[in-house]
């Protein structure tokens, strides 16, 4: 049985997920807050010969918030939203001026960087140019200097995860206006970690 994971993916980078940007059907996908637009909410979706198996007596299925009605009204206007708005090419643009603009600023101040995901959702490493792998291309990385620059962007009112693992995630409200503040921070940020070194 194929089980996507589709807590980050899902309606992110597709419509229909990763399965559809990979054009994989999975047996069963599980689902969370982005299926509300950050609404707590999670889903598990599957083909039907899967999902008849939840039945009492056999394999129970529960959950704290089930049925939850603020989630699942969220969940019903995101949905309809995403089927009738370009909101994915449009978090696509976004990201991609985000992404070509971080890439920009280190690397005109020198700072070894790859670039990785998908812009709706990407991540970069510090200290190499190299795309990573595995783990231990994961060890080599400036976490250090990558958490120097996070306390650098907080202090100005960005606010990026610690884990360099964890991606930036896009939001449609994020637009132009939104992405040039960004950039202009995340250039700052730079300056300023550069100074100390």
């Amino acid at each position: 049985m194929l089980v996507f994971d589709e807590v980050k993916t899902g309606f992110r980078v597709a419509n229909g997920g990763a399965q559809e940007y990979f054009g994989i059907k999975a047996d069963l996908a599980t689902y969370a807050k982005s299926l509300a637009n950050g609404f707590p909410i999670a889903a598990i979706a599957g083909k039907e010969e899967v999902m008849m198996s939840i039945e009492p007596g056999k394999v129970a299925n529960a959950g704290t918030y089930s049925g939850n009605v603020v989630g699942a009204a969220a969940a019903d206007a995101t949905l309809e939203i995403l089927e009738t708005e370009p909101v994915i090419a449009d978090i696509f643009s976004s990201g991609q001026k985000l992404m070509d603009g971080i890439d920009e600023i280190l690397t005109e101040a020198d700072l070894p960087h790859h670039m990785a995901g998908l812009p709706s959702m990407f991540g970069f490493v510090l200290g190499t140019n190299d795309e990573p792998v595995d783990f231990r291309d994961h060890a080599r990385w400036d976490l250090a200097l990558y958490e120097e620059i996070g306390r650098a962007l907080i202090q100005r009112g960005v606010m990026a995860t610690p884990d360099t693992r964890e991606p930036w995630f896009l939001s449609r409200a994020h637009d132009d206006s939104i992405i040039d503040e960004t950039l202009g921070i995340f250039n700052e940020a730079i300056r300023q970690v550069k100074k100390k070194h």
